[in-house]
């Protein structure tokens, strides 16, 4: 007999989704927000079994040869304990600027500015505001 799946099942931190900030170390990137504060929260992310996350980004090349461009980007996404807890407009949105540039040694190196539109309720901020992010690599 196959095993059950049930929400009582032990699901490893690092396989669950955790969202905010720039994604740093384990989470997934919400620009305009607290690294690893979107979603289910204790004192610490619980991370969550269902996730929706929707981006646009427009960019606007600087030069090829280094690669350096900035964009423009608005982003919404969330992430729930549950199927049952899910909610589609239970979204927290985002929107800002940033800049990339490819160091040969470093990979993609990228600075943004992301304004958080919703409320997180165990944050200092209401709403979230404007936020610096540095990145590293090439985020999703």
């Amino acid at each position: 007999m196959p095993p059950r799946h049930t929400d009582d099942t032990i699901i490893p931190i690092d396989e669950k989704f955790i969202m905010g900030g720039s994604g740093i170390p384990y989470g997934t990137m919400l620009r305009g927000y607290q690294d690893n504060t979107v979603g289910p929260y204790r004192r610490y992310p619980l991370g969550g079994r269902v996730m929706m996350k929707y981006l646009t980004e427009l960019r606007f090349p600087f030069s090829d040869n280094p690669t350096v461009y900035g964009l423009l980007f608005a982003e919404m996404g969330n992430n729930w304990l549950s199927f049952a807890e899910a909610d589609p407009f239970d979204l927290k949105r985002s929107a800002g600027f940033g800049i990339r540039m490819f160091m040969p040694m470093l990979g993609m190196l990228g600075f943004d500015m992301g304004y958080g539109f919703d409320d997180i309720p165990f944050t200092e901020k209401s709403p979230e505001g404007w936020r610096f992010h540095v990145l590293f690599g090439m985020p999703l």
